[in-house]
């Protein structure tokens, strides 16, 4: 084997499109059949445009077959897309008025919690009053822990005195 031999190389195939090959031999034997054509020109004529009248026509049905289906299915498209935004506006519709409900009744419920409380507040109050206006203890005992606390600091002063005044020293 020689050096030649033994070295890589590539092969390249060229190859021409498919479709102008098609429409080369189209034209090629559309030529020939005319030539070869057992009929007169005018018959060949008259056969071509036939064919063309009936190609016209089978592309026109076709077309308005086309036209009828897409629009066909254009009206159904429109008419569930129209039928799906009326149900998501309804269901938004009641969600913002369970929403307004809710918001309300929050709010009703806030106000009574706060006239309950302004309530329990003024009912206490007119108590504490009252006790203080009768000198009596009030009945949560708040009274009492006043009384306790305002003697407190008799006692301290008592408790100075009997060490001798040491602590204010």
């Amino acid at each position: 084997m020689s050096e030649q031999d033994q070295q890589p190389y590539v092969i390249v195939e060229r190859r021409a499109s498919g479709v102008v090959a098609f429409f080369c031999g189209a034209l090629v034997g559309a030529g020939v059949a005319l030539l070869l054509a057992p009929k007169s020109g005018r018959e060949t004529q008259a056969d071509l445009r036939e064919g063309a009248r009936r190609l016209k026509e089978g592309t026109e049905e076709r077309f308005t077959d086309l036209r009828e289906t897409l629009g066909d299915r254009y009206d159904r498209t429109r008419d569930e897309v129209g039928t799906r935004v009326g149900a998501l506006r309804r269901n938004v519709a009641d969600r913002q008025k369970k929403a307004g409900e809710a918001l309300k009744a929050g709010k009703d419920a806030a106000r009574q919690a706060r006239s309950d409380l302004e309530a329990r507040v003024a009912e206490s109050k007119d108590a504490y009053r009252a006790a203080l206006a009768e000198g009596a203890p009030a009945e949560d005992g708040d009274a009492e822990d006043r009384d306790e606390a305002a003697e407190a600091p008799e006692a301290d002063e008592t408790a100075g005195d009997a060490d001798g005044g040491a602590s204010r020293e």
